[in-house]
C-alpha cells in the first residue's frame, strides 16, 4: 500500500512541505474562505467589503487546528470580482502566512488578479488555484510572467467516465503546462469531482497519477455533496458529514492534499484526517521505520 513506481515529488510551500510518502507526510488541507453568499462574512461582495473579524476568525482557528493536530493549512482565497481582488488580498496578507491559492472562478478576474499579484511583488507569495484543460494559451503566457512556482492542475473529463480518459486528459495538460516557461514547474494535480458518482474515478486517478508522475495528488471529494440533488431530500440536513467523509475517504487513494470545502468545516476535517494519518503511519512499521516527531500520531495522542 502506498508504493510507487516513480519517486514522489514534494514541494516547498511557505514553512511547509506537500507531497511525498503518504505514510509519513502529512496531508495538506486547504479551506475555502470568500466563497459567494458565504454566510456573516460579507459585506458588499463585489466590492470586496467583508467582517474582518470574524475572517481573521476562521482563518485563526484553521491555523490552531494544524498547530494541533501537524497536518497542513492551505488557504483557499475565492476572488469573484475583479473590485474585490485588492481588498481581499491585502487583508489576507496581512493577517496569516498560511499557504495562500489564488482561485478567481474566471479569466475576466484572473487576468487582473494575475497582474495585480506581479505588480505588487506578491506572485511569489501565492499558489496557482486552478489550471484546467479549458484554460486559454492566453493565461499560461500570463503565468510564465510570473513568479509563481506551484500550481494546481484541473484535468476536467466529463464524456467518458473511466481512469483511463481522465489519466488522457491529465497527461495531454501536464504536457502543456512544462512547455511554456514557468518559474517552476511545481505541480499538484486536482483529479477532478464532477459528481458523486465520478468520486471512484478520482480516487483512482489520485493513485494512477502519483504512480506514473509521482505530483503531489488530490480532489476535493467534498463537492459530491453540494451535487447530490436528492440528499436532503432522502436524508435530510447532512451535508456537511458527507462532505467530511467524502474529505477524508481520498487518504485511501493517497491523497497529498484535500480542498474540505468552507473553512468553516475545519474542526470535524482535521481531527479526522490526523486521526486517519495516524494509522497510515503504522505502515511504517512493516519497513522497520518510524514517522518522523511532528507527525499527526504525535500530535493527537
Amino acid at each position: 500500500m502506498f508504493k510507487y513506481n516513480v519517486e514522489q515529488k514534494s514541494y516547498k510551500i511557505g514553512k511547509y512541505i506537500v507531497g511525498g510518502d503518504p505514510r509519513s507526510v502529512p496531508t495538506a488541507l486547504a479551506g475555502t474562505i470568500f466563497y459567494l453568499k458565504q454566510k456573516k462574512i460579507f459585506r458588499d461582495e463585489r466590492k470586496g467589503q467583508i467582517n474582518k473579524e470574524y475572517a481573521e476568525k476562521l482563518i485563526k482557528e484553521q491555523e490552531e487546528l494544524a498547530d494541533k493536530t501537524g497536518l497542513i493549512p492551505l488557504l483557499d482565497v475565492i476572488l469573484s470580482f475583479k473590485e474585490s481582488i485588492q481588498p481581499i488580498l491585502d487583508f489576507v496578507f496581512s493577517v496569516t502566512d498560511t499557504p495562500v491559492l489564488v482561485d478567481a472562478p474566471y479569466w475576466e478576474v484572473k487576468q487582473p488578479m494575475l497582474n495585480y499579484l506581479i505588480e505588487h511583488g506578491l506572485d511569489k507569495e501565492v499558489v496557482y488555484n486552478t489550471i484546467t484543460s479549458s484554460s486559454y494559451d492566453e493565461e499560461f503566457e500570463l503565468l510564465s510572467q510570473t513568479d509563481i512556482e506551484t500550481f494546481f492542475l484541473l484535468p476536467i473529463e466529463s464524456q467518458c467516465w473511466t481512469t483511463e480518459a481522465r489519466m488522457e486528459i491529465t497527461d495531454k495538460l501536464i504536457k502543456k503546462a512544462l512547455s511554456y516557461n514557468f518559474k517552476k514547474n511545481n505541480f499538484l494535480i486536482d483529479t477532478c469531482i464532477i459528481d458523486f458518482t465520478s468520486l471512484g474515478i478520482a480516487l483512482n486517478t489520485i493513485d494512477e497519477v502519483k504512480n506514473k508522475y509521482g505530483y503531489p495528488a488530490g480532489t476535493a471529494g467534498q463537492n459530491l455533496a453540494d451535487s447530490w440533488i436528492n440528499l436532503v431530500t432522502k436524508f435530510g440536513h447532512i451535508k456537511k458529514y458527507i462532505k467530511v467523509v467524502a474529505s477524508t475517504i481520498t487518504l485511501a487513494a493517497g491523497a497529498d492534499f484535500i480542498f474540505y470545502g468552507p473553512i468553516q468545516l475545519a474542526n470535524l476535517v482535521y481531527p479526522n484526517v490526523a486521526f486517519i494519518k495516524a494509522a497510515h503511519s503504522q505502515l511504517l512499521f512493516d519497513e522497520g521505520k518510524m514517522p518522523p516527531p511532528t507527525h499527526p500520531v504525535f500530535k493527537i495522542n
